[in-house]
């Protein structure tokens, strides 16, 4: 079960949305977005919230739980690309961890997957979600086409 963002939140508040120049959360912040809604959905669902834990294992370890910032999440290159402010060795071996799964699971969907070539962008897709993606794309490109 996932947690609500409220609880998600709570547990991990580098999660937090802010400024990136600032560091302040917008006066009108309502819980209804984390910052791990930028993980590809399929990633977030195989292994967002035990990267989020272990990451937090690390930083209650180094005292920098309070500290610590998430600037950005996202995919490049068919990979989890985690960015952030600070952190020791032991906090980038564990994004390293998490950055060499995602090549392997399907961004879709969260299960195993390969890296698949859709229209020059490469993506790790299980085959039915590579073969679902590129159906919408094609239709897509005829529609606007026309």
């Amino acid at each position: 079960m996932y947690m609500d963002n409220r609880e998600l939140i709570k547990e991990y508040p580098f999660l937090l949305p802010r400024n990136v120049f600032t560091d302040r959360v917008s006066d009108t912040y309502d819980y209804s977005y984390t910052l791990l809604d930028d993980m590809p959905k399929g990633w977030k669902r195989a292994f967002g919230e035990q990267l989020c834990k272990e990451l937090k294992k690390v930083l209650v370890k180094d005292n920098l739980l309070d500290d610590y910032r998430v600037t950005q999440i996202k995919e490049k290159f068919g990979q989890l690309r985690w960015y952030d402010n600070c952190g020791s060795e032991k906090l980038y071996k564990v994004i390293d961890k998490y950055e060499s799964l995602s090549e392997h699971i399907c961004i879709e969907c969260g299960s195993k997957g390969k890296m698949q070539d859709l229209f020059g962008w490469i993506s790790p897709y299980c085959d039915d979600c590579y073969k679902k993606v590129k159906r919408r794309a094609e239709e897509r490109l005829t529609k606007y086409s026309k």
